[in-house]
């Protein structure tokens, strides 16, 4: 199986997460997929304007999804 990285931005004041980010790479495997959605948020977050950071309570979450090559 092969994954998807997809990146959530989050606001923790609306409990919502309206904004989806594809990097469009396909990972060989789950630990790969984690690995690099930990630094791609961290580079994510820190390019993002700490004041609406701070006033909408922002936050990056991240998952890898299961696709099928066949």
């Amino acid at each position: 199986m092969k994954f998807l990285l997809v990146l959530h931005l989050c606001s923790m004041i609306t409990q919502t997460c309206p904004n989806m980010m594809y990097p469009q790479k396909v990972y060989e495997s789950w630990s790969e997929c984690i690995d690099v959605g930990y630094k791609i948020s961290q580079l994510t977050f820190n390019k993002l304007d700490k004041n609406v950071v701070n006033k909408q309570k922002l936050a990056i979450k991240f998952e890898c999804k299961e696709i099928s090559t066949t």
